[in-house]
């Protein structure tokens, strides 16, 4: 096995720092939106554009990792960018989705083309993966994706699974099927640290 050279080291430890810093501002934001009280609530999500921006230097910085480690690919950077966009379009979407809906008496139809707004940047993002997995051609590559990938799958699916059975007995209260998104995001980067630490 052998040894990480400083610059490598230097990167990861970056790397992990901006995706640590990522995680803590969103839950923190997260947070203090909902015990703080003191924006209102669908400007609220204008608020959590702000922890997104992390994403940037956090992207820039495993990429820069990748390059150190001989990990990086253009296909892996137009995969990282087309995420990028995505998210963003997400957050954006779905902050837009909520203020409309409120300042609105909404009908049902205009409620439901509502929901297409940060729908449609989920769909972005399953393109970006697969796009990712078709025009990927080191195996090593793609099969630590489609891992994590698999790890996210199992982890959504086991924590729906869980959560459904505790609302069914009303142990829990119900939670909006929204967050199945986040949730994914969340086992995907898990998935990716497991591969990392299994050397796979």
């Amino acid at each position: 096995m052998t040894m990480a050279s400083p610059a490598e080291t230097a990167a990861r430890r970056t790397a992990g720092l901006w995706a640590i810093a990522f995680l803590v501002a969103m839950f923190a934001t997260a947070w203090f939106l909902k015990s703080g009280k003191i924006v209102a609530a669908p400007w609220g999500l204008a608020v959590m554009i702000l922890p997104m921006l992390l994403l940037i230097p956090m992207v820039r910085a495993t990429e820069r990792m990748q390059r150190e480690t001989g990990c990086a690919s253009a296909v892996v950077t137009r995969y990282n960018r087309r995420m990028l966009v995505a998210s963003f379009a997400y957050v954006v979407g779905l902050g837009g989705a909520l203020l409309l809906f409120r300042q609105h008496d909404a009908a049902k139809s205009y409620a439901a083309l509502l929901a297409l707004l940060p729908t449609l940047p989920v769909f972005g993002m399953i393109w970006a993966m697969a796009r990712y997995v078709i025009e990927e051609k080191d195996e090593y590559l793609r099969a630590r994706t489609v891992n994590a990938a698999l790890i996210a799958t199992g982890l959504l699916l086991a924590v729906a699974t869980f959560w459904g059975f505790l609302t069914t007995f009303e142990v829990a209260p119900a939670v909006p099927m929204w967050t199945a998104v986040p949730t994914w995001c969340l086992g995907l980067g898990l998935g990716h640290l497991i591969g990392k630490v299994r050397g796979l």
